[in-house]
Formats: structure tokens, C-alpha cells, sequence
């Protein structure tokens, strides 16, 4: 048997809030699944007056290769942010995970979240990036998907 130290989950003043969604068309779309993935988060974290990061985040997947459902977070373990002009969000934190097809859903659910906040509402330019993974207690990838959000996020970074 191994031993593995886990890495602390160290965060940084963040602001991360919005929706939008995400279509994988045709590639990730079958006859059961429209190919498409919604994101809602609001997340925050200033270190000054909270002892750990404080929101929610949901990830509602349609997608081929995933489960078809919803995970909502049950907590929240990391946010970390920077960048000025294209600010940038990781955010990690357990799951809950509701099905919307037959089927056992996944349980001790973890998932990784990335967003580039790549213009402002209403601004013409590069889209937002939304990426995301989501594992279960056995460390088996249960959900995945990344592209341009249809949407609006928007981060406040700490700093670079």
C-alpha cells in the first residue's frame, strides 16, 4: 500500500459568479444526449472575513461519455483567480450527483472547474472558456466536457 500526503487546498481572494451553457455539437451528442452541458457558479473567497470559500456551483451534463444529470456541490475546497485582462478561476470541491436517466448515480463525487472570463457581457470577442471534470470515490471519470460558454461569468482575480 501506498501513502500519499494530499496537497493543501490553499485559496485566494476570488469573486466568480454567472451561467451560461456549453454546446459540443455533434461530437458529443447522441441519440440520447443533446450535447450540451449548463454551468451556474457563484463562488467567492476573501480570506480577511471567511475561513473557507463560501457558494455553489451546478453542472447540469447532457453529454455522451457522462452521465446525464446534475451535479450540485456540497462544498466548496478551493477557488483560485488571476489574471487582468482575461481573468482566469479554478475551482475544486465535492458533488452531489442527480440522474436524469435509469441508472445507479455516482457517489464520493469530486469535481475540477476551470472558466476564462475572456470579455463582458455584451462585448463582442472570444467567448468564455468553461472546462470541467467530475470523479467518483474510485477515482473513475464519471462526467467531462470543455468549450465556449453561451453565457456570461464573471471573475474578480486577486491579482496575476
Amino acid at each position: 500500500m501506498t501513502i500519499q500526503i494530499a496537497n493543501f487546498d490553499i485559496s485566494d481572494r476570488s469573486k466568480v459568479a454567472g451561467e451560461g451553457k456549453v454546446k459540443l455539437v455533434p461530437q458529443r451528442q447522441d441519440a440520447n444526449h443533446s450535447g450540451v452541458f449548463v454551468v451556474r457558479v457563484d463562488v467567492s473567497f476573501d480570506p480577511a472575513a471567511n475561513d473557507y470559500p463560501l457558494g455553489a456551483v451546478r453542472i447540469e451534463v447532457d453529454l455522451s461519455d457522462s452521465f446525464k444529470g446534475r451535479a450540485d456541490s456540497t462544498s466548496i475546497e478551493q477557488v483560485n483567480s488571476f489574471g487582468k485582462h482575461t481573468p482566469t478561476s479554478v475551482i475544486t470541491g465535492r458533488c452531489r450527483v442527480s440522474l436524469q436517466e435509469p441508472g445507479t448515480a455516482p457517489t464520493g463525487c469530486r469535481f475540477w472547474l476551470l472558466i476564462a472570463n475572456n470579455k463582458k457581457r455584451g462585448q463582442q470577442g472570444t467567448p468564455d472558456i468553461v472546462g470541467f471534470v467530475i470523479y467518483d470515490r474510485k477515482g473513475d471519470r464519471v462526467a467531462y466536457g470543455t468549450g465556449p460558454l453561451d453565457g456570461d461569468v464573471e471573475i474578480s482575480a486577486s491579482g496575476l
